[in-house]
């Protein structure tokens, strides 16, 4: 069978492809046949191939060809290696799929069982990503709206090259978003209080993998050729490595398994480079990086990844700059992510964090300003924001995160795609403290009526300095109908009280006003707040604010709180 008649047959008659398909329905035990794929350097390396049972359930998801494979490149992996799936499997001298799966109960190394899934199925994810006559496939390729975990037997490893060991962990595990409590926090959906890592997301295995150089020229995208699946390009380079099923008229097929399982996707296509393929107990694997880019992977499926060379998704471009104040030094790391909210907030705080670890070249306390800018083509302008943070113990973990928390509110936000296109963030760190903390706050007098205005004066004790004051007034409404008023001071954000109504936000630039109006931890405020009239009814003290007052102390972190409580009476 052609791969043209291949591809009429799953509803596209799209391409004219001239190698010969094997269809499930003509595979037996017993066939014999060939596998290509790259152990190390740049040679595609054939092994045997045996039809040991064909697994043909309803629908193709359970469909697999069982075979054993075996030959010098199996030996010398250790069995089948991660990092093969996508390896193409010929059984009479036809393309019957991808190997895409092994049997890691195989104690058998040399002739271990190995799973292949039918071209049948992995065509059908190339017919998303060439379109038919007259109508191009986007630029940014279409997007992934509810995306479902993979759990293939034999995964992609992921290259990571310019991390840290600590950040690289961050890229596996994930982190919290709750790292700090504050008011943004409540505009995220339930379900993202933590970001996933990359093993929360199906990946088995992340392996650190240096740039090594005189590696040579990489190899083209053929049959057998190791290709990537970039998520980050640049002094940060993040990639999951396989195999190139098929290639034809700029159409790549490989994996022979999902890669992250989106669905449809916007990652880079990339060339690869296998320096060796390393064997493991567990399951061998293939440690290599990804290199330049060479178009874009649009599909991301139960079956393969397809993509398209020579359409390449725009991406986000992102540069971290960070300066140590203590030594006069400084780091610019700049990199190139995918756009997908799933990974964006996720790329920026590692990234954010390698940029801040190499800066300082040392984990401890200290201070940071920071200020960070965020472009997109669904915002309606660009997000600027500037705060300072303060840590006693790791004050890397607090630079980028932020902007990792406002990326993510974006990204799930109910109105639209932001579309980000460019993230910039800039810090500055002392090893020393910036603080200031609240230690009294004394109002004129302890009894007010509503309209009058309410004298206070809040005392400010810096760390390891003086004090200084800070003065003003505040008004109580003249309709308030309260027994009493509370006066509270207080350093940066504060979260919403019981008595208080969330944010009324109908657009993406109600949610930009409302993060850019949020006081950075620099702020100093004093306000009044009132009982609200259904306390009596719940049996709860529900404040709201009434009236406020602040100004900034730029680069110092202001922390604590002081209360006084102000009665009020009749005329």
């Amino acid at each position: 069978m052609r791969y043209g008649l291949a591809l009429a047959i799953v509803g596209l008659g799209l391409l004219a492809l001239g190698a010969e398909v094997l269809p499930l329905a003509e595979v037996r035990p017993g066939m014999t046949g060939y596998g290509l794929t790259v152990v190390a350097g740049t040679e595609i390396e054939r092994f045997e191939v045996e039809v040991v049972a064909v697994l043909d359930e309803p629908g193709d998801r359970g469909d697999f060809i069982v075979v054993r494979v075996s030959g010098p490149a199996i030996t010398r992996s250790g069995g089948v290696a991660q990092g093969m799936s996508g390896s193409p499997i010929y059984l009479d001298g036809k393309l019957a799929g991808a190997l895409s799966r092994a049997a890691p109960w195989s104690a058998d190394r040399d002739r271990p069982l190995a799973f292949v899934t039918p071209i049948e199925a992995m065509l059908k994810v190339l017919a998303e990503v060439v379109p038919p006559k007259g109508e191009p496939v986007p630029a940014d390729g279409p997007r992934a709206e509810d995306p479902v975990l993979p759990a293939p037997f034999l995964a992609s490893p992921v290259a990571v090259s310019g991390l840290s060991p600590r950040a690289l962990a961050t890229l596996e595990r994930g982190f919290d978003l709750r790292l700090i409590s504050h008011p943004w926090i409540e505009l995220l959906p339930p379900w993202r209080a933590e970001v996933p890592g990359l093993r929360a997301l199906g990946v088995p295995r992340v392996v650190a993998a240096p740039t090594v150089s005189g590696r040579g020229a990489a190899m083209d995208l053929v049959p057998g050729a190791p290709v990537g699946v970039g998520l980050a390009l640049g002094d940060l380079t993040i990639g999951a490595l396989g195999t190139v099923t098929l290639v034809e008229d700029g159409a790549v097929l490989a994996f022979g398994h999902p890669f992250l399982f989106t669905g449809p996707s916007r990652y880079f296509l990339t060339e690869a480079h296998v320096l060796d393929t390393v064997a493991a107990y567990d399951f061998s694997y293939k440690l290599g990086t990804v290199g330049e880019v060479r178009g874009g992977v649009f599909s991301d499926r139960w079956a393969a990844v397809a993509g398209v060379i020579g359409r390449t998704p725009a991406g986000i471009t992102a540069q971290f700059r960070v300066r140590d104040l203590g030594r006069g030094t400084e780091r610019v790391l700049q990199t190139r992510l995918v756009e997908e909210p799933r990974l964006s907030s996720l790329l920026f705080y590692v990234a954010g964090l390698e940029a801040v670890d190499q800066a300082l070249d040392r984990i401890g306390p200290g201070t940071a300003t920071v200020k960070y800018t965020l472009r997109g083509r669904g915002l309606p302008r660009p997000l600027t924001r500037e705060n300072v943070f303060l840590s006693t113990e790791d004050v890397a973990l607090l630079v980028p995160w932020e902007l990792a928390l406002v990326a993510d509110v974006l990204a799930y936000n109910e109105f639209s795609d932001p579309g980000l296109t460019v993230v910039e963030l800039e810090a500055s760190v002392s090893p020393g403290f910036s603080a200031a903390e609240v230690v009294s706050l004394v109002a004129e007098r302890d009894r007010y009526a509503p309209g009058d205005r309410v004298r206070f004066e809040v005392t400010l004790r810096r760390w390891r300095g003086g004090t200084e004051t800070w003065e003003g007034w505040l008004k109580i409404p003249e309709d308030l109908n309260s027994p009493y008023v509370e006066l509270r001071a207080y350093g940066g954000p504060r979260l919403r009280e019981k008595g208080e109504e969330p944010p009324a936000l109908e657009s993406v630039d109600d949610l930009l006003r409302y993060i850019e109006g949020i006081p950075s931890y620099d702020t100093l405020t004093v306000e009044l707040f009132a009982l609200h009239p259904l306390s009596g009814l719940v049996g709860e003290r529900w404040l709201y604010g009434v009236d406020e007052a602040s100004d900034r102390i730029p680069g110092v972190v202001v922390y604590g709180e002081v209360r006084v409580i102000l009665l009020l009476q009749g005329d």
